[in-house]
C-alpha cells in the first residue's frame, strides 16, 4: 500500500496554496506549520504515492509524534507546491508507518 519510501537527498523548498479570504497558507487551517512541513519532507523518512491527477499524497511521523498526511505537487526535484496538510487519523496507516520506519 505505501509505495515508496523517501527521505530527501537535498534540500526541498516549498510554495504554498494560499486561502482565498484570508490570505494565509491552507496548512494553517490544520495548524501544521511551516516547521513541520520542512521537517516532513528534509528532516524525516515519507512515504509518498503518486495520484491520478498528478499529484502526491505523503505520510510520515515527526519527531514531535505527529503523523501527517500531505498533498503535494511537485514543480521540480527541489521545488513543491503544498496544497493541504492535515493530522493523519488513519490507525492502519499510522500502524504501516511505524512498522516500515523502525
Amino acid at each position: 500500500m505505501l509505495s515508496s519510501l523517501l527521505k530527501a537527498k537535498s534540500l526541498i523548498h516549498f510554495d504554498f496554496y494560499q486561502d482565498g479570504d484570508s490570505g494565509k497558507r491552507h496548512i494553517a487551517k490544520h495548524n501544521v506549520t511551516l516547521e513541520e512541513i520542512n521537517e516532513f519532507f528534509n528532516d524525516s523518512v515519507f512515504f509518498e504515492k503518486q495520484r491520478q491527477d498528478k499529484s502526491f499524497i505523503a505520510y510520515s511521523r515527526l519527531k514531535s509524534g505527529r503523523c501527517l498526511k500531505v498533498i503535494y505537487r511537485k514543480l521540480s526535484k527541489a521545488n513543491y507546491f503544498i496544497i493541504t496538510a492535515f493530522d493523519l487519523e488513519d490507525l492502519y496507516m499510522i500502524q504501516l508507518l511505524d512498522k516500515e520506519i523502525q
